[in-house]
């Protein structure tokens, strides 16, 4: 009993080696939200094993039958590119997430397929463009440290890198210096005041050393105020009481105000 032939023995060494690195080449399965990425690795892949064709349309169904001694026949050359087509629609349906599955059902072939997804996917790519360009033109640093605010700016630029969406790197600091907080305000006016282009990574390094400076004055101006605020509730309390001097106690009349411990020791009685 002759032994069953192998369905792939007839593949081309293309589509074999497609097969065999599919997941290699596409990392990552088709979502809702990352389209533009993967529609770019599947055609990478896709063209790394020549077979863009089946995308362009260069590798079009050839007729199903023939005419040969005047009989209509089967088209053998139909029935290799229906294999084919059926792998490489196979091929595109492991790197679909379940979540999308539903939205690839009843295609016959890879190009009615691949022209569903693209109709779908690209419309819902721009709803998320304009989610993104909104999320970074209101995004604000609030309470975040400043690399924290960074690395949110850098995710939005990151996922509207992914749909092929530019923006205007002045637009960029432009949105970074609206999002800071009141106590960069004389930093955001010398940026302002600045007429030659800024980039994106000399306004990061920029910040980040603003914040550094921001953070030693603060605790400069706590530790002043530590020291002076003893002295202060001191002499700052109304009604009778004691001063402890070197040479003694002395009683105090009614203090109404004591700027100074020197200039009111005139009015101890």
């Amino acid at each position: 009993m002759a032994a069953p032939s192998d369905p792939l023995a007839s593949l081309p060494s293309r589509v074999k080696l497609l097969l065999r690195s599919l997941h290699n080449l596409i990392p990552e399965k088709l979502t809702e939200t990352n389209y533009p990425a993967w529609s770019l690795n599947v055609q990478t892949a896709l063209s790394a094993n020549l077979l863009l064709g089946w995308i362009d349309g260069h590798e079009a169904a050839p007729a199903p039958t023939i005419s040969k001694n005047d009989k209509t026949v089967p088209n053998p050359e139909y029935t290799s590119w229906t294999i084919v087509d059926t792998q490489i629609r196979a091929c595109l349906l492991a790197v679909i997430s379940p979540s999308v599955h539903k939205h690839a059902r009843g295609f016959t072939t890879f190009a009615a397929l691949w022209d569903a997804l693209a109709a779908r996917y690209n419309s819902v790519s721009t709803a998320h463009v304009y989610q993104l360009r909104d999320k970074l033109h209101t995004l604000r640093k609030g309470t975040k440290t400043m690399t924290q605010y960074l690395d949110d700016v850098a995710t939005i630029l990151s996922d509207l890198d992914a749909l092929k969406e530019e923006i205007p790197e002045r637009d960029v600091v432009n949105a970074v210096i609206r999002g800071l907080p009141t106590e960069y305000s004389s930093f955001k006016q010398n940026i302002r005041m600045n007429n030659t282009n800024i980039s994106l990574n000399q306004l990061s390094g920029w910040l980040i050393s603003e914040e550094i400076n921001l953070e030693i004055e603060n605790k400069l101006s706590l530790t002043e105020s530590t020291i002076t605020e003893p002295r202060t509730a001191l002499l700052a309390t109304n009604g009778r009481g004691f001063v402890h001097t070197p040479n003694g106690k002395y009683h105090l009349s009614t203090l109404h105000y004591v700027p100074s411990l020197t200039s009111n020791l005139l009015s101890v009685h």
